[in-house]
């Protein structure tokens, strides 16, 4: 083949290929095109059924209400003691139903079982409460377990505390302050921050912490402190004695302070966590 044969053909090839170009460029923009709509579509669609789906389960939530009740059997609150329960399955209270529910103690119907039933109160409401109860243990179980592995705090004791001290998380002092546990400053507040509030004498100051954690610290650090070390000495499964040693070397002046720490771990089956 000469030269110009071989000319030739090139010519063909390289015009054959202009012609060509255009129609596989625009056949690309359309496959693009068609592909990124149906991408839009799926999302589109899936985002849909989610949004449906999660509706449609805030109403069952709301509108079953056996889902989401707990009973109350002989004048004892039935607490469901191994089967705990978070916010996935958060009873959802109308706003009726809220307003109803903030007259009461989170703690409230534990340290009464039988008050619910006299007062006739509403089923779901005390599952709400208890609810919260629940998802307090849940949320620090394990900062009560590591200071129970550092300083030989019983799990139990540290839960009940927190639970009866901070009405499960919700006290003030829990919210703005981040103190758990109802301690109280130092003397004259050196090396730590403060705070009043109007129900308590002008000079009864407690701690402000910058994290619940640092609330959970300063309890453990406090009870083996002077006044309770003689309370290491007993077993972290005695949590009985643990409340009691705790009301008389007078960590809170309520008479039945002991009695409270053990009907909280008792009826929340706290105990189990320092087996």
């Amino acid at each position: 083949m000469n030269n110009q044969s071989l000319l030739i053909i090139k010519n063909k090839t390289q015009s054959y290929w202009l012609e060509l170009k255009p129609k596989i460029k625009v056949a690309f923009i359309k496959f693009s095109f068609i592909f990124m709509l149906f991408i839009l579509i799926s999302n589109q669609e899936i985002s849909f059924h989610i949004h449906i789906g999660n509706t449609a389960n805030a109403k069952s939530l709301y509108n079953n209400k056996k889902n989401h009740t707990e009973t109350i059997n002989a004048g004892l609150l039935d607490l469901p003691q191994e089967k705990e329960q978070n916010s996935a399955t958060l009873i959802i209270l109308s706003p009726a139903e809220q307003e109803q529910a903030a007259k009461y103690s989170n703690l409230g119907f534990i340290l009464s079982p039988d008050y619910a039933k006299r007062k006739k109160i509403d089923s779901r409401i005390v599952a709400y409460k208890a609810q919260k109860c629940y998802d307090y243990i849940n949320k620090y179980k394990s900062t009560a377990e590591e200071e129970a592995s550092l300083y030989g705090i019983p799990v139990a004791i540290t839960l009940a505390q927190g639970l009866l001290e901070s009405n499960a998380g919700d006290s003030k002092l829990a919210l703005n302050d981040n103190n758990h546990f109802g301690i109280k400053c130092r003397a004259k507040c050196v090396g730590c921050r403060c705070a009043n509030y109007s129900d308590d004498s002008k000079y009864d100051m407690f701690r402000v912490f910058d994290s619940p954690w640092y609330s959970f610290r300063e309890h453990s650090n406090l009870l083996i402190g002077k006044r309770y070390k003689h309370l290491n000495k007993l077993s972290r499964t005695d949590y009985k004695n643990w409340a009691y040693g705790l009301k008389a070397a007078g960590y809170a002046t309520d008479k039945n302070y002991a009695a409270k720490l053990i009907n909280i771990i008792e009826s929340l089956n706290l105990q189990r966590f320092d087996l």
